[in-house]
């Protein structure tokens, strides 16, 4: 009988170091990983190690850059580059060059070898006349100025370093959300310049937890909330919403305020197709998807493990709420056929989007996510309608709906 028991325990010591390598591997893969969601919602993903060639291809956000490549700077965008170092000068020390793009000949020439101090004397200078507008009133006649500086610094803080470097600036996301909020008194600043720092703010803390955690408790969360609340141009509230998600993706306490705020139904109660504020048909439907998917990361399980009981109870109610909304916005979209401008094929995008959250609260959230017979009839209906129409992802969708949900 000991003999017996001590092999089931070397077994169980056996499985227990299997489980913890499983999710070891399980946790390298997604360390190994980074994903972006860029300002119209969609996430994308590549390696976090720079994987260098013989050509030169953009280092993304929050990737790291082994050592001995050959970097340069394109200082009319701020971007990145490097490959790997030719074989004549293998081994040598880093090499950075500042490239200058020629626009009269659509060429690139470099100018010479530079150190890194050029492309941070730029970053100053755009920090602080961000810090210098954000203090003062509204001037129409800087309108311009201060675009052209927000659209180089836009692209400056998709590197890692000039954004921590941003985010450390003391008062710079105190002025970025001054810039981008359209409650600004006497007179809020321009559409372009509003939309530039709030993806500014976005691109700046998303993949980053020490950034995201930064602007948390400098209180970007709330500002953003009161933005998007006030907002009345569409295009911008969806830059808003960017900066919101870029916020909250993945960061707990960050999330957990957004919840504890209300921003769920503030968010939610934003229904741009059927609003009178905002104008613009295709801008509309741009901001309706965009909110649609961030409220769909909320709501996932996957993206936010580690949020207190006291939100994921708030989350749990309100995902009964947005589950019967989703469905009534479904069944109720005037929207039958958009044309694809490359194609000519008929697409229903947004119904694809409603389409695919309610399916995840249905798999999250089955005990409060219920359908009614109605709508189960109106999906049986709609299968029969586009039954032979050209969109196959909508079909294929709906008809996977149908079998899991009839």
């Amino acid at each position: 009988m000991r003999v017996q028991l001590q092999t089931f325990g070397w077994l169980l010591v056996a499985f227990g170091s299997f489980v913890k390598s499983e999710a070891a591997d399980e946790l390298q893969e997604a360390n190994d990983t980074i994903c972006t969601i860029n300002v119209d919602g969609i996430e994308s993903c590549y390696p976090r190690i720079f994987q260098a060639t013989n050509e030169f291809q953009n280092i993304l956000p929050g990737q790291h850059v082994p050592p001995e490549l050959h970097i340069r700077i394109d200082m009319q965008t701020g971007q990145r580059q490097a490959r790997l170092m030719p074989a004549a000068n293998h081994g040598q020390p880093e090499e950075i060059e500042v490239v200058e793009a020629n626009v009269a000949q659509n060429e690139q020439k470099v100018l010479a070898a530079a150190p890194q101090s050029a492309h941070n004397d730029r970053m100053q200078e755009l920090v602080n006349l961000v810090l210098e507008t954000g203090s003062r009133l509204v001037d129409r006649s800087a309108d311009k100025q201060l675009e052209q500086s927000l659209e180089e610094l836009k692209d400056i803080v998709y590197d890692p370093k000039q954004a921590e470097r941003l985010m450390n600036t003391p008062g710079a996301l105190s002025a970025l959300l001054s810039i981008g909020s359209p409650a600004h008194r006497p007179v809020s600043w321009s559409l372009d310049a509003r939309r530039l720092a709030s993806i500014i703010v976005g691109t700046m803390v998303q993949n980053s937890p020490d950034l995201q955690s930064k602007a948390h408790r400098a209180g970007a969360v709330p500002a953003l909330i009161r933005m998007l609340r006030d907002e009345v141009d569409a295009k911008t509230a969806g830059k808003h919403v960017f900066a919101l998600s870029a916020l909250t993706r993945g960061h707990a306490l960050a999330l957990e305020q957004f919840v504890q705020l209300d921003g769920l139904r503030i968010v939610s109660s934003i229904n741009p197709l059927e609003s009178t504020v905002f104008r613009g048909e295709n801008e509309s439907a741009k901001l309706d998807t965009r909110i649609v998917r961030f409220i769909e990361d909320v709501l996932n399980p996957e993206f936010n493990p580690r949020i207190p009981s006291t939100s994921a109870s708030v989350i749990s109610q309100f995902a009964s709420v947005w589950c019967t909304t989703l469905a009534s916005r479904l069944a109720n979209s005037l929207e039958d056929v958009d044309t694809d401008a490359h194609s000519e094929r008929p697409t229903h995008e947004r119904r694809l989007t409603y389409l695919h959250s309610l399916e995840l609260l249905r798999q999250a959230y089955s005990d409060t996510c219920t359908l009614t017979s109605d709508f189960k009839s109106w999906v049986r209906n709609e299968l029969a309608r586009v039954k032979h129409s050209n969109d196959d992802e909508y079909n294929q969708a709906l008809a996977n709906f149908y079998e899991q949900n009839k």
